[in-house]
């Protein structure tokens, strides 16, 4: 018979023999046993073997103790060798992953506000993703390419604050961070995440992607996603559990830059602004339903006032496709609409001096827009007219105006007052 003394050391030895095997834990996409190797060309850096944790993918916390100087968090294969425990980490409280995209930081001024809107009024385990190292411009290739290591390492992130018993998790990624999201979900597997929200989600590099290299609904227990700069810089195509389309999907109104450049950013970044105003905004946002993105495009589905609330306080057994007006300028929430009275009281208000912009306004036209705006000009109106004129490829019953592209349901209404 053994004796106790030897019956403790094997047991001993059994219980570090499952920690060394939970330490040793490797993701799909990682190869053991190798060193990773990171590339450089120029401004340009590939990873090649990808390990975690990456001094390249670094994270931050916010929380109300810490709203303005994030703690932040190392990583490492078990939670007892990371530094959770002494940051104000709190596992009973809900825990938002915030990732930004491409040629950005964690500083991008849609998501800062994101997360100073989650801090208003409650308490949350706020952690920003940075992996700016990787995603420099103009190496957007490059960037992709390094997209799924930087979900693999982020997986790392909610495997460890799993391990300390969060469970009410919840993924925001912008652009490129909204298809991280999915590999950060594939590496996770089984265990499914209970909400991914992408925001604007990036087409470029992705538009052929299959199910397991792209967001889309199978990665969360419910995806929600909102477009606003649909086949440009944006995905057209429905991504998730339930899709919104903001102003048409493609071209937002107070959009309009004499630089292309800018203009299409200004698109595609009024997705996290318009999520973030959704936290605390008293009117919220409200859509209607449509078949599909290309029921409405061909004039299929009218607004009707059947509407439902979006965002952040989303009812999560929504599924289908909506449809969603907003304002020009923040507040750009409009409530609950009636049909063509509220849009026209959007479009067509009376004249009046213009506001002085506000504050997050002018630093999102500094950021993002600089150097100009041009208000609804005749020189945009032109050039809309002109490419209206030649785009053939377009479903004939289709025009565009201020809200991007309008089927033709609306022509009769707006004819003598825009050009379409």
């Amino acid at each position: 018979m053994y004796s106790l003394g030897v019956i403790v050391i094997l047991g001993l030895l059994c219980y570090v023999c499952a920690q060394n095997k939970t330490d040793q834990t490797i993701y799909l996409h990682q190869l053991p046993n190798t060193r990773q190797t990171t590339v450089s060309f120029g401004p340009c850096r590939v990873v090649f073997n990808p390990q975690c944790p990456d001094p390249d993918v670094t994270f931050f916390m916010y929380s109300t103790a810490n709203p303005e100087n994030p703690e932040q968090i190392f990583m490492a294969p078990h939670v007892r060798e990371t530094n959770l425990d002494k940051t104000a980490f709190d596992p009973s409280k809900p825990s938002k992953i915030i990732i930004h995209g491409y040629n950005s930081n964690m500083f991008l001024n849609g998501l800062t506000e994101l997360r100073k809107e989650y801090l208003k009024t409650n308490d949350y385990n706020i952690f920003a993703v940075d992996w700016s190292p990787l995603n420099q411009a103009p190496c957007y290739p490059a960037a992709v390419w390094n997209s799924r290591h930087v979900g693999t390492c982020t997986a790392q992130l909610v495997d460890r604050i799993k391990d300390m018993g969060a469970s009410d998790i919840h993924i925001i990624g912008f652009s490129l961070g909204a298809q991280i999201a999915n590999f950060l979900s594939v590496a996770l597997r089984p265990y499914k995440l209970p909400r991914i929200t992408g925001l604007d989600p990036a087409l470029p590099g992705f538009i052929t992607a299959s199910t397991e290299n792209k967001l889309d609904r199978t990665d969360a227990n419910f995806v929600d996603v909102y477009h606003t700069n649909a086949f440009m810089q944006g995905k057209a195509e429905e991504s998730g559990h339930v899709d919104f389309y903001f102003n048409g999907g493609s071209i937002q109104p107070g959009c309009w830059g004499t630089e292309s450049e800018n203009f299409f950013s200004c698109n595609h970044h009024r997705a996290p602004l318009y999520y973030a105003e959704s936290i605390n905004s008293d009117k919220g946002f409200w859509g209607w339903q449509c078949p599909s993105y290309q029921t409405y495009l061909f004039g299929g589905c009218p607004p009707n006032e059947v509407q439902v609330l979006l965002g952040e306080s989303i009812d999560k057994a929504l599924m289908g496709t909506y449809m969603v007006i907003t304002s020009s300028a923040p507040p750009f929430a409009i409530g609950r609409f009636n049909t063509s009275f509220s849009i026209n009281r959007v479009k067509y208000a009376p004249p009046t001096p213009p506001p002085k912009p506000a504050p997050l306004m002018e630093k999102y036209e500094q950021e993002v827009l600089n150097p100009s705006i041009v208000e609804e000009d005749q020189l945009f109106n032109e050039i809309l007219e002109e490419q209206n004129k030649n785009a053939n490829s377009l479903p004939s019953p289709i025009y565009y105006d201020d809200f991007g592209i309008l089927p033709n349901y609306f022509y009769n209404e707006f004819h003598n007052n825009k050009i379409v």
